[in-house]
């Protein structure tokens, strides 16, 4: 192209652009191994093999939670937040749903009243829980009253818990 402008003194590929396109289209390719011509709907699996090998299928890793499994959510620090703090959160949930048409994996969770959280969470933004304990740290003491049972006064407190929503209060 550039010898024809210079020999011609001319910028105007216009005039010789089907000249340019069938040369192209008619020159060996390294890549495909064949002119651009050449190839055809009968031998496009070959020239495609040859431009990028054997297409070998990747081996599917096993989703790292499964359904009803206990986890965390990580917690979304800024840049001056306290290091010390945690960075995952107190309250716990459960594994909906693995949606395994993505991946990496995506999961559905859903909190201990079987609400399910809004959106869906990879991997790496939850810490999965090996043992669930039956201790829960008080918040704050919203109510205390005794209740006569027979002859003795039973305290009732309701409280909130640490790290869970006032739906959670007892």
């Amino acid at each position: 192209m550039w010898r024809y402008f210079t020999r011609n003194k001319t910028r105007r590929y216009v005039d010789i652009l089907p000249d340019l396109v069938y040369n192209y289209n008619h020159s060996f390719q390294r890549s495909i191994q064949r002119t651009p011509a050449e190839v055809n709907p009968s031998n496009v699996l070959p020239v495609w093999q040859t431009l990028y090998g054997p297409k070998v299928p990747p081996k599917a890793k096993k989703p790292k939670f499964e359904v009803g499994d206990l986890v965390r959510i990580s917690k979304a620090k800024k840049t001056f937040e306290k290091g010390y703090l945690p960075n995952w959160t107190t309250e716990l949930f459960t594994v909906s749903k693995i949606i395994p048409d993505r991946y990496p994996y995506v999961y559905k969770i859903q909190d201990y009243n079987k609400e399910e959280l809004e959106g869906t969470f990879y991997e790496k933004e939850l810490q999965k829980v090996v043992k669930k304990d039956d201790v829960y740290e008080v918040q704050e003491y919203l109510d205390y009253k005794k209740k006569r049972v027979g002859k003795k006064l039973i305290p009732h407190v309701k409280v909130r818990w640490k790290g869970y929503p006032p739906s959670f209060d007892s």
